[in-house]
């Protein structure tokens, strides 16, 4: 390692409270490779008995990394359960290279740039390493190729690609889930038409909310970052695939159709771009997206698609800020042929609330009695969930003690490894997954298929 690279490291090991590489006997062993997105540290959130505390970080350059690290100085030095991670860093031209040739882990965690993180795929499956990986794995259909084959590698190396999301762990997913199960209270899954899909998934999202934005320019490039339909869209269509078909396998060849697919932008001037960003203007490398002194971001889509003959939309919307106070937001039903589940939240609500109402061929009486049962039910492993009855719905409260402090996506994924127990459906469903946001992003665009 060079001069200025031995600085760099120093550096960035002091600012997370590090020290010399200790040794450890733990199973698994983090690499995080170019990590540029908040995610990153996502994996590092708690200590995991057979997780190494040394982290192996990999970039060709520390520029961009300094939320990451303050990240995990925040885990290492918080009072409820800190971390020890200690940070190796190694920075440079060659960063990819010296992963695969220096093999200092065996997962390798991505999350930044979207453009390549496929490329980050396929040389850590190449390298005998396995992937924990931030969404989207791909942002076109060049990529979804490449995602397949990669796939295809790994399955013969006894490797794991994992796609992290984290929206199943969450307690509203969790309950609407469980209750879409009950046949006596939600029946079975109607089967909707394009015009009025039986399920539904959407929302809305902000580039800054106030104070110092932190975005990388390269948020706002979508040949960087990618389309909105093909980046949130992914954690939308993989809750259709969990809630409404759990445990089975969805093949993209035979169960998958897409009825269409739409596209259009954000317009960002230059004030508001600075405060997503902090930076002073508009970089020229975006000049190709400016419009009447405007940036336009294709961030928002919405894609129309059948699932084994059952009509589902998601969407996805992108705004520049939320007034006053306010937050992201959440929307999604599933109709059923004896009730209609829907998760609504509007602003100034911080979290989504999950309603039920019933079928006008269900009585009063008949619902009533299934719902104060399916509840019943839910509080054996979601104790303290009630039921608040509204003018036209029944809301479902979901006490906020019951949420994960902290994600768990990645506590999972570990469990998948070290059991070697990874669910049959989880690899097809992600490739059904991207066949359907790099199928839509081309309907969209009006690129003819072969």
């Amino acid at each position: 390692m060079s001069a200025k690279l031995l600085i760099l490291s120093t550096l960035f090991l002091a600012l997370c409270s590090c020290k010399q590489e200790p040794k450890s006997t733990n199973k698994l062993k983090i690499i995080q490779l170019n990590p540029t997105h908040s995610h990153a540290a996502a994996a590092q959130n708690e200590l995991i008995p057979e997780i190494n505390p040394n982290v192996y970080v990999y970039s060709p350059d520390t520029s961009e990394l300094k939320e990451y690290f303050n990240q995990i100085r925040t885990f290492n030095s918080r009072k409820d359960n800190p971390t020890r991670w200690n940070e190796v860093v190694y920075s440079g031209k060659d960063y990819l290279e010296k992963m695969a040739q220096e093999k200092k882990g065996n997962v390798v965690v991505l999350a930044g740039n979207n453009r390549i993180k496929i490329d980050y795929i396929v040389n850590a499956v190449k390298a005998g390493l396995n992937v924990f990986s931030d969404k989207p794995m791909v942002i076109n259909k060049a990529g979804f190729e490449q995602l397949k084959n990669a796939y295809a590698v790994a399955g013969k190396k006894g490797l794991l690609m994992f796609d992290m999301m984290t929206e199943r762990y969450s307690l509203i997913q969790k309950v609407q889930k469980s209750l879409m199960q009950d046949n006596l209270l939600f029946g079975k899954i109607t089967q909707g038409t394009p015009g009025h899909p039986a399920i539904f998934e959407s929302s809305i999202h902000h580039f800054y909310r106030g104070g110092k934005g932190s975005r990388p320019y390269w948020y706002f490039d979508v040949l960087e970052q990618g389309e909105g339909i093909v980046d949130v869209t992914t954690h939308l269509i993989d809750l259709t695939f969990w809630k409404s078909f759990p445990d089975k396998i969805i093949d993209y060849q035979k169960d998958i159709k897409i009825l269409s697919a739409k596209r259009w932008p954000v317009s960002l001037t230059r004030d508001e771009f600075k405060a997503a960003t902090s930076l002073p203007e508009i970089p020229s490398s975006l000049n190709r997206y400016m419009k009447d002194s405007t940036l336009q971001v294709f961030a928002n889509g919405s894609i129309s698609y059948q699932v084994n003959g059952i009509c589902t939309e998601v969407k996805v919307e992108w705004r520049t800020s939320p007034p006053k106070g306010g937050n992201d937001l959440r929307s999604a039903w599933a109709e059923g042929t004896k009730a209609k589940l829907m998760i609504q939240q509007e602003y100034g609500e911080n979290r989504p609330k999950l309603c039920i109402k019933k079928d006008v061929k269900v009585s009063a009486k008949e619902f009533q009695l299934n719902l104060e049962r399916a509840i019943s039910r839910l509080q054996q492993n979601f104790p303290g969930v009630t039921i608040s009855k509204q003018p036209d719905y029944t809301e479902i409260v979901l006490p906020s003690n019951l949420e994960n402090s902290r994600d768990q996506t990645f506590k999972v994924f570990v469990g998948y490894l070290l059991n070697k127990n990874l669910p049959s459906w989880e690899v097809p469903n992600t490739l059904a997954k991207y066949y359907i946001t790099t199928t839509a992003l081309e309907t969209a665009q009006g690129v003819k298929s072969n």
